[in-house]
């Protein structure tokens, strides 16, 4: 039997997914220029794209939306950010969901003798 190769359509679908998903992106990041409903919906629309064609939302825009409620976070607005420990911690502040980016201190891995003297 041939070896199966996946259909022309299939990855044009996939590179309109992409562009469409860095045209949302854009738009995400010039937030403060553009209307809140505007953003709010290219948000919205950003993370369908991405659940429907199961594409990842690059690392470094992953910030840029809550993943519970899909609100834009725009860092005056709607989201608090906190650095604890050298953890990031991200709170959404219209649905509540807390979010804690980087290892922050492995205080699993200290001994009772390294904290006390």
């Amino acid at each position: 039997m041939g070896r199966r190769r996946r259909s022309k359509r299939g990855v044009d679908r996939r590179r309109s997914a992409l562009e469409a998903q860095a045209h949302l992106l854009g738009m995400m990041e010039r937030s403060h220029q553009l209307p809140e409903a505007l953003v709010r919906s290219s948000a919205v629309h950003l993370m369908n794209v991405s659940q429907r064609h199961r594409l990842p939302i690059p690392a470094s825009h992953r910030h840029l939306v809550c993943r519970k409620c899909w609100a834009p976070h725009s860092l005056t607005s709607n989201v608090r950010v906190r650095i604890h420990g050298g953890q990031r911690i991200t709170t959404c502040l219209v649905c509540s969901n807390i979010r804690r980016l980087g290892g922050g201190p492995k205080a699993h891995r200290r001994s009772v003798k390294d904290v006390m003297p």
